[in-house]
């Protein structure tokens, strides 16, 4: 028995000269020496005095489990410590602390993520006088042909809400070609050596299907370009080249960090080979639950790649392919989700007409969204489509009606953020089965400014978490990484305090208990990803996926939720992460 016992002091896990490493070393010894087929054979790993919540409705509460060959193999009762206690088994005592099932992130893009560790991150800009010193800082020791490249920026907070327009950029990065990504990566503004690098002037060109690019009353580009045209100018960018690979590794470490085991990845099909080949490396640990994305505007651009999805349904153990991501719409921040009626705020953005009201992009609009989810649902593939806007979501519903009752049970077609329903649209997704998979720290941001972008009346059913699960849906949770935070802990702060990142109150009719939004980041989010069946708990037979907190998550405040801080994630048993103390 290898024992890692508490000691005086603290309370909880107390220090250990334990390792990480030497921890994991431990367990690999006891994973080779175990003879797996025997129901009575020692545990790799058995937890003791601990505060369990196992995400399990019919066991909600623990002290004790265990692990063998990356499972678990028992909980309370079902743990004898000394019949399952073996000369290499590893006893942790975890003193006292609370224990969850591994968090589940049904809606991140690792791949951005990794990107995003090349840019400069510019969410912490405090006013645009503050970005433009941010990027003046950043662009004055680079060549005058590299390209700056700048993200997370958004105006919602400044005293001004005003950005940046071209030619201020032009000036802040001293000629430069650059491109400034709003945080929500729905739009972006370009200095005005990059406009003319891409041939966008006065001149032209048109506004391509889906996308727009801003004007002044004159005709000329304000630096904004919003959706589809975004790549008018994105295509153009070089960077130097890096190890994509090594970049991604370094992402999966920063959700573990934060207690996330499996996420619902929303990437290209090389991201999700790559992946895989991590993960044949014996380097992956996070589960992926693969979402294809960018395939194109066309059915036959995308038919190659959902026939690589159903024919890669699992390219590695750790990596699974379960469906396709399509796009509805915009954001509210950009003005560009596709409402039923017109923003109210309108005047404040130069580049919007009055009676902008969003748009669908371009395959929603011409309707090959809907032969794209018909095309993919038949191949087996879960349609996951972006809708923000209320009448967005509408459309999607309808389209999603149109798949059958055995398709929809099968798949769970999901609508991804789900932010602003119509109230008749609320319990439609319960009825068709659809999946409103939601990203609760988005509210927190779109609260600042919603009720004046969209008015009170149409805010009653925005970011409907009470709601939906009211009406019997399944609501599962994510980030939307990099976007905003990996951190689940953020996401349940907003999703139960109802605060926003100005700390004011929004929407609190719509908030949710601790347990309804630990629900929705294990159990739910694991409905949502498919793998119901083996992850999402602490249960006999599940993967043995589970973190280890700093504070119980059940009875601290509801305003230190967003302090939460994870010491240990494990994954198939096996420790991933580990807080310095």
């Amino acid at each position: 028995m290898r024992r890692i016992a508490r000691t005086g002091g603290r309370s909880g896990i107390a220090a250990t000269t334990w390792a990480l490493g030497a921890w994991a070393t431990a367990m690999a010894a006891t994973a080779e020496a175990k003879p797996l087929h025997e129901d009575a054979a020692p545990a790799d790993l058995v937890v003791i005095n601990a505060k369990v919540w196992t995400g399990d409705a019919h066991h909600p509460h623990a002290e004790r489990f265990a692990v063998r060959g990356g499972v678990f193999v028992g909980v309370d009762d079902e743990v004898d410590v000394a019949a399952l206690t073996g000369p290499d088994t590893v006893v942790f005592d975890a003193g006292g602390r609370r224990i969850l099932p591994g968090l589940i992130d049904t809606h991140v893009h690792l791949g951005g993520a990794a990107a995003d560790f090349r840019y400069l991150d510019l969410r912490a800009a405090t006013s645009k006088q503050d970005l433009l010193k941010r990027l003046a800082d950043y662009a004055r020791p680079l060549g005058p042909d590299d390209w700056v490249v700048g993200t997370r920026w958004s105006s919602e907070s400044w005293p001004d809400q005003t950005p940046p327009g071209a030619d201020e950029i032009d000036a802040a990065t001293g000629g430069r070609k650059a491109v400034l990504i709003r945080m929500d990566g729905h739009s972006l503004l370009a200095s005005r050596s990059a406009l003319e690098y891409a041939n966008i002037t006065k001149d032209g060109p048109a506004d391509p299907p889906g996308g727009t690019i801003g004007r002044l009353a004159d005709g000329t580009p304000s630096g904004g370009i919003f959706e589809q045209a975004m790549g008018l100018v994105q295509r153009h960018v070089r960077l130097p080249a890096v190890d994509e690979k090594e970049l991604l590794l370094k992402a999966v470490r920063e959700a573990n960090r934060f207690g996330v085991t499996q996420v619902g990845a929303i990437e290209g099909p090389d991201t999700l080979r790559q992946l895989a080949e991590l993960d044949r490396e014996g380097k992956l640990t996070l589960r992926i639950a693969g979402t294809i994305r960018g395939a194109g505007d066309s059915l036959s651009a995308w038919e190659a790649a959902l026939k690589w999805g159903a024919e890669n349904a699992s390219p590695s153990p750790m990596v699974r392919v379960v469906g396709f991501k399509g796009y509805m719409d915009g954001s509210l921040g950009s003005r560009t989700a596709w409402m039923m009626e017109p923003y109210l705020d309108n005047h404040m953005a130069p580049d919007k007409s009055p009676d902008n009201a969003g748009y669908p992009l371009a395959m929603a609009a011409e309707g090959t969204l809907a032969d794209l989810i018909r095309l993919g649902a038949g191949m087996g593939l879960q349609p996951a489509v972006h809708a923000i806007g209320d009448q967005s979501n509408h459309v999607l519903l309808n389209w999603y009606e149109s798949l059958t009752t055995e398709q929809r049970k099968a798949l769970r077609p999901r609508i991804e953020h789900a932010q602003h329903l119509l109230p008749a649209d609320v319990v439609r997704f319960a009825a068709l089965g659809v999946v409103p998979s939601m990203q609760p720290y988005h509210k927190a941001d779109d609260g600042r400014y919603a009720e004046q972008r969209i008015g009170p009346e149409r805010i009653k059913s925005s970011y409907a978490f009470r709601q939906l699960l009211d009406s019997g849906a399944l609501l599962a949770f994510g980030s939307d990484w990099p976007v905003v935070s990996v951190d689940p802990f953020l996401g349940i702060h907003a999703a139960v305090s109802a605060r926003t990142l100005d700390d004011k109150v929004f929407a609190p009719e719509q908030s949710i208990t601790v347990e309804e939004a630990l629900t929705c980041y294990t159990r739910s989010a694991a409905a949502c990803l498919l793998s119901e069946s083996s992850t999402g708990m602490i249960r006999a037979g599940y993967a043995a996926d589970f973190i280890v907190l700093d504070r119980d998550v059940l009875t601290t405040t509801a305003e230190q939720l967003r302090d939460i801080r994870v010491l240990r994630t494990f994954v198939a048993g096996r420790p991933v992460y580990e807080r310095a103390e």
